[in-house]
């Protein structure tokens, strides 16, 4: 499903301060499975993250997406692309503060002109799916960790993308929500969703859920494997 061939990424480059944070990286994601990046912090899989779910281009090499070559694209249709692929859970939510947990959770679908009647009822049907109905009216900033990261997943599945991205999703949560947010991600999976996960936590990557673990170093795949 994405393929990246030689991809390297650069932050300041031909400054003093240039850093490498990806290169040379050749990767291939298949359908309908769930892959961990995983890595210590500064390695590089955040931004391998953000590169695979086209939030970020790379400096050199090649992006395909279902076999369409996407590394160029003009950003107006790289946001399309991205609005339309892929559901995203980032690692700090990026919940917007002073507006409900529902109006959260609809907004990536308003720049697809869906009538108002038929996206409320959709997103309150993920609210219920998430048990957070009762909090569909709350703003966002009284819910708990547990409950601002279920909205956070909600609104990543409104636009029923078939890529979920999480970048260290259990990074503030304690065990018991961790676990929960595994068994979130299993029944994705069940329903046919890919699964990129960036984590260091033994809680993500040791789960039955994860089919294949890629570990990364100093901005390069040290080991891939699929898990027996």
């Amino acid at each position: 499903m994405i393929r990246l061939q030689n991809v390297r990424k650069v932050f300041n480059a031909d400054k003093a301060n240039e850093f490498v944070a990806i290169e040379g990286v050749n990767l291939s994601i298949d359908s309908h499975g769930a892959t961990v990046l995983k890595g210590p912090s500064g390695s590089g899989k955040t931004t391998l993250l953000s590169i695979l779910g086209c939030m970020a281009r790379p400096t050199s090499g090649r992006i395909m997406l279902k076999e369409r070559e996407i590394t160029s694209l003009p950003e107006r249709f790289l946001t399309e692309v991205r609005r339309e692929t892929f559901g995203i859970v980032f690692q700090q939510f990026n919940l917007i503060k002073g507006i409900t947990a529902l109006e959260n959770v609809m907004l990536p679908a308003y720049p697809n002109g869906e009538k108002h009647a038929s996206l409320k009822k959709r997103a309150m049907e993920l609210l219920d799916l998430l048990n957070l109905i009762g909090k569909a009216f709350s703003k966002v900033e009284w819910l708990s960790g547990g409950e601002a990261q279920r909205i956070a997943i909600a609104r990543a599945l409104i636009n029923n993308p078939a890529i979920i991205i999480a970048d260290e999703p259990t990074a503030h949560l304690d065990t018991r929500l961790s676990r929960e947010f595994m068994e979130i991600m299993r029944q994705l999976k069940k329903e046919g969703k890919t699964l990129l996960i960036a984590s260091h936590d033994p809680i993500v990557y040791d789960s039955t859920v994860i089919d294949r673990i890629v570990e990364i170093r100093d901005g390069k795949i040290v080991s891939s494997g699929d898990i027996p």
